[in-house]
C-alpha cells in the first residue's frame, strides 16, 4: 500500500495560518476582481495576499489547478514574499497526495501515480526543503519497483527531516528487499509487471503471467472491477521470500501493495502457486475498491473464495469447530489472522471463506461489490452490510450459522 507522504489537513492548516486578521472575508473571488481593476501601486501587495487567500480557499475545496494558478499569480505579483512560494509548494504536494488516493484518475494507469509524482516534483521547485515531497516521490518510485530511485528520494527526505513518520522503516524494508530483488528478471504485460528470481525459468514466468491474466478475468467478473494500473508481482525462491517476508511463517503469499509469492523447488508444491496468485490478486482488487478499508476477515474470505476456483478449500477445522461449538464470534474473527499459530489462522481463513460463500449465495456478488463500494466511501462494515442486506452483524452471524451445515455436511 502506498502511504501518504503528508497530512492534507496539516498542510492546509499551515497555509491558513498566514491569513491576515482581516481574512474573514467570505468572497475572495470578488476581492481579487476588485483589486485587479485597481491601478494604485499600494494595492499590488494586497492583490498578492488576496490571490494567496483565494488559493487557500480553492485548495480547501479540492480545486487544485485553480488554487495553483492563483498562487502562481501571488508569487508573480510579490516575488519577495517567500511564504507565497512555500504555500504554492504545499498546495502542489497536497494535490499530489490527493492524486495517489484517487483510483479514478489516469495516474493509476501504466506508470502508477505519474501525475502525482510530477506534482510533487513541482512542489520542490518552490520549496526545496519540503522533505514530505521527497518522501512521496520515494513512495511512488517504490510502488513501481524502482528501488534505486526510491532509495534516492527517501534518503533526501531523511536528510531533510529524520523525524518523518515511517521514513526509517521504509529505508530498512527497502534495504532488505533490494538485496534479494536487485537481480530479478522481468516479464509481464500491460496489466502486470512481473519480476522473478533468476532460479525461475523464463517459461515458468510466462505461465505465471497467464495465470495472472486468468485471475484478472475471473476476479474481475465476480467483483465487476479491473484495475487501471499495472500491478507489481514479485516471484521469489523460498529462501528469497523468507528474507523479505514480514508476517507469520505459515504465509504462502503477501499483498502489501505488491503481490509477493514464493516459488517452491518441490514440483508438487509448485502446483499451488497458481491458487496463491488468485488469492493475492483478489487482495489487490479489494484494496483498490475499498481504499484499504476492508475488514480483514472479509478481505481474506473473498481471497479464499477466488482461490477455491483453482484449489479446493479444506474445511476440516471449520467442521470440528462447528461440531464442538467453538466457532469464532464474528466480532473477534480478525484477530485469528494475526496469530502465529497455524491452526488458529486456518480456522479464521475457513470461517471467513464460509461467510463469504453465504453472502454470495444469499445476496449475490452484486451486493458484495456494493458493500465494498460503501467501505471505500468511508462507511463501516455494519453500515455497508445493512444498506445492502438489511441485516445487522448479529443477524448475519445467526443466519450464517443456520446455513453453515449445508456447506460442511
Amino acid at each position: 500500500m502506498l502511504r501518504s507522504a503528508v497530512s492534507l489537513l496539516g498542510i492546509l492548516a499551515l497555509l491558513c495560518a498566514i491569513r491576515p486578521r482581516s481574512a474573514h472575508c467570505e468572497n475572495w473571488s470578488q476581492v481579487v476582481s476588485t483589486l485587479e481593476r485597481s491601478t494604485a501601486s499600494s494595492d499590488r501587495r494586497q492583490l498578492a495576499v488576496a490571490y494567496n487567500n483565494y488559493a487557500i480557499e480553492l485548495a480547501n475545496q479540492g480545486h487544485w489547478s485553480e488554487a495553483e494558478a492563483k498562487l502562481k499569480r501571488a508569487v508573480a505579483v510579490d516575488s519577495r514574499n517567500s511564504q507565497f512560494r512555500k504555500n504554492l509548494a504545499a498546495i502542489y504536494l497536497n494535490h499530489a497526495t490527493a492524486l495517489t488516493k484517487d483510483r479514478r484518475t489516469a495516474s493509476y494507469s501504466s506508470y502508477r501515480h505519474r501525475d502525482a509524482k510530477r506534482m510533487a516534483e513541482m512542489s520542490l521547485q518552490y520549496d526545496r526543503s519540503l522533505a514530505a515531497a521527497h518522501l512521496l516521490i520515494g513512495d511512488i518510485e517504490y510502488a513501481n519497483q524502482r528501488l534505486v530511485q526510491a532509495k534516492t528520494a527517501w534518503s533526501k527526505a531523511q536528510k531533510l527531516d529524520a523525524s518523518l513518520p515511517g521514513i526509517a522503516d521504509r529505508m530498512q524494508k527497502l534495504s532488505q528487499e533490494y538485496v534479494v530483488e536487485k537481480e530479478f528478471d522481468r516479464s509481464g504485460n500491460g496489466f502486470f509487471d512481473l519480476r522473478y528470481q533468476d532460479t525461475i525459468k523464463r517459461s515458468t514466468a510466462f505461465d505465471l503471467t497467464k495465470t495472472l491474466n486468468d485471475a484478472r478475468r475471473d476476479v474481475g467478473r465476480d467483483l465487476n472491477y479491473l484495475p487501471r494500473h499495472k500491478i507489481v508481482v514479485l516471484i521469489y525462491s523460498q529462501q528469497g521470500f523468507a528474507k523479505v517476508r514480514r508476517g507469520p511463517d505459515w504465509a504462502s503469499g503477501i499483498y502489501d501493495g505488491k503481490i509477493r509469492v514464493p516459488f517452491p523447488s518441490n514440483p508438487v508444491a509448485q502446483q499451488h502457486v497458481k491458487a496463491t496468485l488468485y488469492h493475492e490478486y483478489t487482495h489487490a482488487v479489494v484494496h483498490d475498491l475499498t481504499g484499504n478499508r476492508c475488514p480483514v476477515w472479509l478481505n481474506e474470505g473473498l481471497a479464499e473464495y477466488e482461490e477455491a476456483k483453482i484449489r479446493s478449500t479444506s474445511l476440516g477445522r471449520l467442521r470440528t469447530a462447528a461440531r464442538i461449538k467453538r466457532l469464532v464470534p464474528l466480532a473477534q474473527l480478525n484477530a485469528g489472522f494475526k496469530s502465529s499459530d497455524a491452526e488458529t489462522a486456518t480456522l479464521a481463513y475457513e470461517q471467513s471463506y464460509s461467510i463469504v460463500r453465504f453472502l454470495v449465495k444469499k445476496y449475490g456478488f452484486y451486493r458484495v461489490r456494493r458493500m465494498l463500494e460503501h467501505l471505500g466511501a468511508g462507511d463501516d462494515f455494519e453500515s455497508a452490510l445493512h444498506q445492502e442486506t438489511r441485516l445487522s452483524l448479529t443477524q448475519l452471524e445467526r443466519n450464517w450459522k443456520l446455513w453453515l451445515p449445508t456447506l460442511i455436511r
